[in-house]
């Protein structure tokens, strides 16, 4: 999904996973960037961290503007399934946190979260795409250890980065069903812009979107900030078809 409006995506390779980190860590980090993004004119910053997404609440009272994680719409979606047993794969902090289960209990009781979480998936995927044997066995162990929990037909993919293998999981368990919670996430956030107009530059990182109220008369245009290596966001962009960004620069870790 595309918004008619400027894209900054930001992501804080150097200190990922932040799901293997303690959870003070995790704010400062996440504190740090969204210190970063104050300098911009916002109007959103989307959390398309699910590790940060756990500690939003911790968050909220750091920014001036509307932050929306992306845990919520996804158990939003799963307690719509109603399925009684779903499977949760995400990093270990984001496991650990047990926000999914909580959030969707609230909402539909029924549905229970088997969570299994991974601490090398999300950095295999990050630092060595082109590794796919060891993508597949870290995937095909997750599998097993669910299946070890209890049987399902819908696995959430709980960290960013582990949809950008989806034909991956598609391959070794076709016959569960795996959602993506950034489509989800992304529907939110083109709410809150509608409401508030269309004449706003967005910017969306791995760990946080920022919306900028400076209006742009040009085409919309994506800037990358890492603090990680440009080229790995190349070939990323280019597995997954996404047009070349406009600018791709280095951000000190």
């Amino acid at each position: 999904m595309r918004a008619p409006c400027d894209i900054v995506y930001v992501g804080d390779n150097a200190n990922m996973p932040y799901g293997n980190r303690p959870f003070s860590e995790i704010v400062s980090l996440a504190g740090r960037m969204l210190d970063m993004l104050s300098e911009h004119e916002v109007e959103v910053v989307a959390i398309a961290c699910n590790t940060i997404s756990a500690t939003v609440e911790h968050l909220r009272p750091l920014s001036k503007v509307p932050l929306v994680d992306i845990i919520s719409p996804a158990a939003e979606a799963l307690a719509r399934r109603g399925e009684p047993d779903v499977g949760l794969f995400a990093t270990e902090f984001t496991v650990k946190s047990g926000l999914h289960a909580k959030r969707v209990g609230e909402l539909n009781p029924v549905v229970k979260v088997h969570g299994v979480s991974s601490p090398r998936l999300a950095a295999l995927i990050d630092g060595a795409i082109g590794d796919e044997k060891a993508i597949r066995d870290e995937i095909a162990s997750m599998l097993e250890k669910l299946a070890s929990l209890h049987p399902v037909t819908t696995v959430l993919l709980g960290c960013t980065h582990y949809p950008i293998v989806m034909e991956i999981f598609k391959s070794l368990a076709p016959d569960i069903a795996f959602i993506d919670p950034a489509d989800l996430q992304a529907d939110e956030v083109m709410r809150l812009l509608r409401h508030d107009g269309w004449g706003s530059a967005v910017a969306l990182n791995m760990a946080h979107a920022e919306v900028s109220g400076a209006a742009r008369a040009a085409a919309p245009s994506l800037e990358i900030i890492t603090s990680g290596i440009p080229d790995s966001y190349r070939r990323i962009m280019q597995r997954l078809g996404i047009p070349e960004a406009q600018s791709i620069r280095r951000l000190e870790a």
